[in-house]
């Protein structure tokens, strides 16, 4: 490397321009800085003070006067309640003579005020309080009705006994009604009474030329007689009798 090139000038044109043209750049910065830093010193505008703030406190008013209330008044003080005394037994007193004469007897029946005196005492005895005289004594209430018996033949409910068979015969086949070839079913509707016999048996239903034998042998049935309220009763029944001819 040669060193003497360094220090002899050489005629260079072209870098001396870049060396002006630099130069030239570098103060116009240079100088634009200076005139924004002038014009943004001067436009900065002082705001108005603040105002000092001051705590104001308002004088307290002076409370009015107060009446003093009223003392309550002692309460009454609650009496003791005072049982009625009964009436006052009899003092004890001991003999200090003996008497030359018995003491008379007492008619039967006499209050000799010799008795019992506590049994007549109030307040603390054993037994009953003695009645009122002055309150009325209610009576006692009266017996209820005895329930009136029916007087007609009634239906066999849960209350009622049903009559027990003691004779119960089954109705023959009609000759004339068998000989002309009739059949059904008979049905008889009857009241046993109160002494065990049929009153009433009517045919509802069935042949007529079979109704006539059925009624006649119901009425000769007798029974136990139904039971209501352990007395007997007359009650209706039903019995069915069916006729067919044996081929």
């Amino acid at each position: 490397m040669d060193f003497n090139s360094w220090q002899t000038s050489a005629a260079d044109p072209v870098r001396r321009k870049r060396l002006l043209a630099g130069y030239t750049v570098g103060a116009i910065a240079v100088a634009g800085f200076a005139t924004f830093v002038t014009l943004t010193a001067s436009g900065v505008v002082e705001g108005p003070e603040e105002e000092e703030v001051v705590d104001v406190a308002f004088a307290e008013e002076p409370e009015a006067e107060k009446e003093p209330e009223p003392e309550p008044e002692p309460e009454p003080e609650p009496q003791p309640q005072v049982q009625a005394p009964g009436p006052r037994m009899p003092s004890i007193e001991t003999p200090v003579e003996v008497p030359d004469e018995a003491p008379k007897e007492a008619e039967p029946g006499a209050d000799t005020g010799n008795g019992d005196p506590y049994a007549r005492a109030g307040g603390g005895g054993s037994g009953p309080p003695l009645a009122n005289p002055a309150e009325p004594v209610a009576p006692p209430a009266p017996p209820p009705p005895p329930k009136a018996k029916p007087t007609g033949p009634i239906r066999v409910t849960e209350n009622v006994t049903p009559p027990v068979s003691l004779s119960q015969p089954a109705p023959a086949y009609p000759a004339a009604a068998k000989a002309a070839g009739i059949e059904g079913t008979v049905i008889v509707k009857y009241a046993v009474g109160a002494d065990g016999s049929v009153s009433v048996a009517k045919a509802v239903r069935g042949p007529a030329e079979l109704r006539a034998a059925c009624e006649a042998t119901v009425k000769s049935w007798r029974f136990k007689p139904a039971m209501l309220d352990g007395s007997a009763v007359s009650v209706w029944r039903i019995a069915r009798f069916p006729f067919r001819i044996k081929t």
